[in-house]
């Protein structure tokens, strides 16, 4: 019998000055939904893993991940960050959005966008291949709103629209 072990995933929660989220397009150099949208992040190096003695790892594996696919360094990452998780129907998967905050340098690599909640809601609408990574109200959906419906997101009016959109997630209103 194959011992079961879950994927974890690690995003950052970058805003501009406006309160608008960085997304970034998946590249062709990965395996799964190739010209979705996404935040920055990925997953934790499985030897990474194993070697965790405590949460700051998140946060270094989190740098490093958006250092690779943005070109923006950050500044090292509180030893506990306050994390956001949201797990797959399945519970083989959990991810957690880490949030950054304002960070006022740009990308230097790969296709982004900074956007709103409404605009987020626009693109996980889209077809797969030019969508947020499997669509509304999905995982990747979900942890954008948390960092948006944060108390860290500079735009209190955003910070309210998402709040709105997670409750009609939660209840099943589309």
């Amino acid at each position: 019998m194959t011992k079961w072990q879950p994927t974890i995933g690690v995003f950052a929660g970058i805003f501009n000055e406006h309160g608008e989220l960085l997304i970034k397009r998946r590249v062709f150099e990965e395996k799964t939904f190739v010209g979705d949208w996404d935040l920055p992040g990925g997953a934790i190096e499985a030897e990474a893993a194993a070697k965790a003695i405590d949460e700051g790892l998140i946060g270094q594996e989190l740098a490093r991940e958006v250092e690779e696919e943005t070109g923006i360094k950050l500044l090292a990452l509180q030893r506990m960050p306050a994390m956001y998780p949201a797990v797959v129907a399945s519970g083989k998967d959990l991810a957690v959005a880490i949030i950054i905050g304002v960070v006022k340098s740009k990308p230097a690599m790969g296709q982004y966008a900074y956007v709103s909640p409404n605009e987020l809601w626009m693109i996980s609408r889209r077809s797969e291949g030019n969508r947020l990574v499997s669509g509304w109200g999905k995982r990747m959906c979900r942890l954008c709103l948390r960092i948006f419906a944060s108390r860290d997101c500079p735009n209190g009016a955003y910070r309210n629209q998402a709040a709105r959109m997670l409750k009609d997630i939660q209840e099943g209103v589309e």
